[in-house]
C-alpha cells in the first residue's frame, strides 16, 4: 500500500498526472466528436463487391481500343473512379453530334452485364477545333438502360 506521507511529498505530480490524462481522454473525445469517420474508407461501402467485376487495365485498353476502330475517332482514353467508366473521346472535326452520341453503343458492347449493373458510365465527346455543339457529356447510371445527354446546343 502507498504510504500517506508518499502522497502528501508528491501530491502536486499526482495531480498533474491526473490533469493530463483526463486532458487526453477529452481531446481524444473532441477528435472523435469532429472527425467520426476518420478510419472508414473514402467510398463508404458503395464499393463493396467491386472485386467481383474489377476492370482490370488489359480491358479498359480494350475498351479504348475497340472505340477507336471507329473511323469517326481520333482518340478514346477510358479510365476507373469508384463506380464510374470514364471515357472521353476526341471526333473528328467533320462528325455530327448524333454520330459521336452513338459511340455508346462501342462501350456498351464492351462491358460485360454484371459491370453494366455495377459501373456507372460518363462518356466526354470532344473535338480538337472549337465546335458550338461540342462538348458532350452523356452519363448512364448502372440501373438504367439508357444515356442521358447534355441538352443539344444551338449553332450561333
Amino acid at each position: 500500500m502507498i504510504k500517506m506521507s508518499f502522497i502528501r511529498k508528491n501530491k502536486f505530480v499526482i495531480i498533474a498526472i491526473a490533469v493530463f490524462l483526463i486532458l487526453v481522454i477529452v481531446a481524444f473525445q473532441v477528435v472523435n466528436m469532429f472527425f467520426p469517420e476518420e478510419g472508414k474508407a473514402l467510398y463508404g461501402d458503395r464499393l463493396d463487391g467491386i472485386e467481383e467485376v474489377e476492370l482490370t487495365d488489359k480491358k479498359l485498353e480494350s475498351i479504348a481500343s475497340s472505340i477507336e476502330e471507329d473511323a469517326a475517332v481520333k482518340n478514346a482514353e477510358v479510365s476507373v473512379a469508384g463506380k464510374i467508366v470514364e471515357v472521353i473521346i476526341t471526333v473528328q472535326d467533320d462528325t455530327s453530334t448524333d454520330t459521336a452520341k452513338g459511340l455508346n453503343t462501342k462501350v456498351l458492347e464492351s462491358l460485360d452485364d454484371d459491370e453494366k449493373k455495377f459501373y456507372d458510365i460518363q462518356i466526354f465527346l470532344t473535338k480538337e477545333t472549337d465546335a458550338n455543339d461540342f462538348p458532350i457529356i452523356g452519363y448512364k447510371h448502372h440501373s438504367k438502360d439508357s444515356f442521358s445527354w447534355t441538352k443539344d446546343r444551338e449553332a450561333e
